[in-house]
């Protein structure tokens, strides 16, 4: 059996991804971040790509109930 709570933390979004998850604009998205309302991740070391898991979604959705 998987656990679900693993698969959230596998589970990424792109930026643009979660702004059209939320229904709010890349800036909204990018707000929330630098609010600390929502966590981002950089899957490679180096990067410049950022995720947002589906981890922190469910957070922002649960403070948001």
């Amino acid at each position: 059996m998987t656990d679900p709570l693993a698969n959230d933390m596998l589970r990424a979004y792109s930026l643009p991804d979660v702004a059209e998850r939320l229904d709010v604009s890349l800036k909204t998205v990018r707000r929330m971040i630098d609010a600390g309302e929502l966590k981002i991740f950089r899957p490679h070391r180096n990067g410049r790509t950022v995720r947002v898991s589906e981890r922190s979604l469910r957070d922002l959705f649960a403070h948001a109930a």
